[in-house]
């Protein structure tokens, strides 16, 4: 009974595979954060919307010699010929977005390519400072989980604060003059003693975005494991 399992379910992924094909990922937009230091785990965020919900993400794959990062964003899409005859697709585009890991970078300017061969290839540059120090972050930033928009320019940032001898500080606000504001929620210790008590917080923060040259800014939120939160702020046609 096992093994005819298992058959069924080579046969099973053997269809699903001979149906589909990879392709380079259909993308709009890159978004590079600024406020990267050498100490950092760099992350850069990728839009575009695939054609129809049969597409899928599949795989991005990073690459850095020098000054150059190439990074490679691949789809699963259904496979043309006469295999795929029989697979019928709704006609509705589905936006994507995918946070890519870079992981740290020594200090200097970097030229960031996304889908070098394809016909919506993204550049960008970025800058990683120096490191003033040897500690892994210069500050120990909020478990943020999730943004909520409460209006044009009114956020709220909810996450979870793992021991009560932590406080927030400051929420700093960190612009890189295209379109994208990064935001750090810096906290302090009050205290020696940190027993672990989770709690949920929320941090509401007023945000400027008139300076950007686009009507779709990412939000880019640093957290506590050295990842990032993101979120797209759609203005329509302001």
């Amino acid at each position: 009974m096992k093994s005819s399992l298992i058959v069924t379910g080579l046969l099973l992924f053997s269809k699903l595979a001979s149906a589909s094909q990879v392709v380079l990922s259909p993308l709009d937009h890159l978004y590079v954060p600024a406020g990267y230091d050498s100490n950092d785990a760099v992350e850069v965020v990728v839009t575009g919307a695939f054609p129809n919900p049969c597409y899928s993400r599949n795989q991005v794959e990073v690459r850095v010699k020098d000054a150059l990062i190439d990074i490679r964003v691949t789809s699963l899409a259904p496979a043309s010929g006469p295999k795929s005859a029989s697979i019928v697709c709704p006609q509705m585009i589905v936006p994507f977005k995918e946070v890519v890991s870079i992981g740290n970078l020594q200090g200097g300017k970097y030229l960031v390519r996304v889908n070098a061969q394809g016909r919506n290839k993204l550049l960008d540059t970025l800058t990683v400072a120096e490191a003033s120090s040897s500690a892994i972050d210069d500050h120990v930033y909020s478990a943020i989980e999730w943004v909520e928009q409460k209006g044009a320019n009114q956020f709220v940032l909810h996450g979870v604060r793992y021991s009560p001898c932590f406080e927030l500080a400051d929420i700093k606000a960190v612009s890189n003059g295209k379109d994208t504001v990064s935001l750090l929620p810096i906290m302090r210790q009050v205290s020696d003693f940190c027993p672990m008590k989770g709690m949920p917080v929320s941090y509401p923060v007023r945000l400027d975005f008139s300076s950007l040259k686009t009507r779709r800014p990412l939000l880019h939120v640093r957290t506590l494991d050295g990842k990032s939160v993101n979120s797209i702020v759609n203005f329509g046609s302001r």
